[in-house]
């Protein structure tokens, strides 16, 4: 592992590590009871706007629909992009809402928006939608939230370290790391030792306070085997995933999930298409396909579907027109999102747009909505209030309503 990648891997999951310790203070778990309908989420993230024509809203025979044709699924009446052939045989567990839109259309600012569910204002920040779950899973051995291939991904805000982002973006890479740091787990142990005396012996002692608690959860990770949860390469579903890099990023994805994780990312980028669409599309489509098809097959197979939301989604959708060079530009009317499990039914189109896609038609759903749909699915109301670091009071959602058809 270069040094680069070794400090990117540790800068990533510093904040994991220290949440880890702060998670076990004696926060109390909401899914004590286990009745609600779901205990996991999995966020596959579109990053850079996907286009609709060429997933899951396509407008065959149009002069917007590019040329891609539609064809059938495993649910009867839903029809998606023939680009995505292996993901139509699993339709029947997926729903597609195509009257999801946003105000956003700046790439930073979007990204924030359907990550966290509010727009972005500077000196009120906002948990993601990870730090959320984290925050009501609570105590938890694993991570609670884990990051994939997005670099430092989005925090907690006001909900605290502890529900911060754990990072990997090479799953072998940090796998080795974390082998280096089991045959070092004697050193380790003698640094927390240290750091122990020190800060009994120590008024000023924070700094080394924090350092303890990243001390003490690496070891708990240790010994928790987390570095085999990261072995996707002896992994023997590794060919039906596929072999680049987002494949076995999805890989890892799913055995995070059989693990316990409660909350898994997952990053596909390359999305904004503003050249060459039809050419990138194809690459596009071709390295989701067959790793979100397993990935639907093996939750569904083993059970983990039924308390597992998936959701598919990106930062906006792309415009009908396309552009002086060949390309499609950034389009927030339509927000493209493909949601199942976790209680929630597959197999439906949910709203609709016009023939040419350049309009919604109808009602339409705001991304308020769709964290509301999702939040109830884990048994958190829409108007449910946290407290801030101030000692005030704001809402889980910006007044987001259910979607119905999805409840």
């Amino acid at each position: 592992m270069n040094t680069k990648t070794r400090r990117q891997f540790i800068g990533g999951t510093a904040s994991g590590f220290l949440g880890f310790a702060a998670s076990h203070s004696g926060s109390r778990s909401v899914f004590a009871a286990e009745k609600l309908p779901a205990k996991k989420l999995l966020v596959i993230w579109a990053e850079g706007g996907p286009s609709q024509f060429e997933t899951f809203d396509p407008k065959p025979g149009q002069s917007t629909g590019g040329g891609v044709k539609s064809i059938s699924t495993a649910a009867r009446g839903l029809e998606i992009s023939e680009k995505l052939p292996l993901v139509a045989k699993q339709m029947d567990k997926l729903s597609v809402v195509r009257n999801l839109t946003s105000p956003e259309g700046d790439h930073a600012r979007a990204q924030y928006y359907l990550h966290t569910g509010y727009t972005f204002v500077e000196a009120f920040p906002r948990p993601a939608m990870g730090s959320v779950m984290s925050h009501q899973a609570g105590k938890n051995d694993l991570p609670n939230y884990v990051s994939i291939g997005a670099g430092q991904g989005f925090g907690p805000a006001f909900l605290g370290l502890e529900n911060g982002p754990f990072t990997i973006e090479n799953p072998a890479e940090a796998r080795r790391l974390l082998q280096t740091l089991e045959s070092r787990h004697e050193r380790i142990q003698l640094t927390r030792n240290l750091s122990e005396q020190f800060s009994r012996t120590h008024q000023a002692a924070a700094d080394a306070g924090a350092r303890l608690s990243v001390l003490s959860q690496i070891e708990r990770l240790i010994e928790t085997g987390f570095s085999k949860t990261l072995d996707v390469e002896s992994d023997p579903a590794r060919k039906r995933y596929g072999d680049d890099d987002f494949a076995n990023r999805a890989l890892l994805a799913k055995r995070l999930l059989q693990a316990g994780v409660p909350f898994v990312e997952l990053t596909h980028g390359g999305w904004d298409t503003h050249t060459q669409n039809d050419r990138n599309t194809n690459r596009l489509c071709s390295q989701l396909d067959r790793p979100f098809a397993a990935l639907m097959e093996d939750l569904s197979v083993s059970g983990l579907l039924d308390e597992t939301v998936v959701v598919w989604l990106g930062e906006f959708g792309r415009t009908p027109q396309i552009n002086g060079n060949a390309g499609r530009d950034h389009f927030p009317t339509v927000v493209p999102v493909v949601i199942g499990g976790g209680g929630i039914p597959g197999g439906q189109i949910v709203g609709t747009t016009n023939k040419d896609g350049t309009a919604i038609s109808g009602d339409s759903y705001s991304v308020p909505d769709l964290f509301a749909t999702i939040f109830n699915r884990i048994g958190l109301p829409a108007g449910h209030e946290f407290e801030t670091q101030f000692g005030s009071m704001t809402t889980a959602t910006d007044s987001g309503k259910l979607i119905t058809e999805l409840i």
